[in-house]
């Protein structure tokens, strides 16, 4: 009974680990895309 467990708290563990690993790409890609005008319009200033 005690392996079951274990196993269980892999696939828990994995599990939080992979929906934590999705959701930082998304406010990752969400942080960009929000920024995005400001970055281009610094980036314009700087080369020109």
């Amino acid at each position: 009974m005690k392996s079951a467990a274990n196993i269980v708290n892999n696939v828990k563990a994995s599990y939080t680990v992979a929906v934590m690993g999705v959701l930082g790409v998304f406010a990752f890609v969400s942080a960009v895309l929000i920024a995005w005008p400001a970055l281009a319009y610094l980036g314009a200033k700087m080369f020109n």
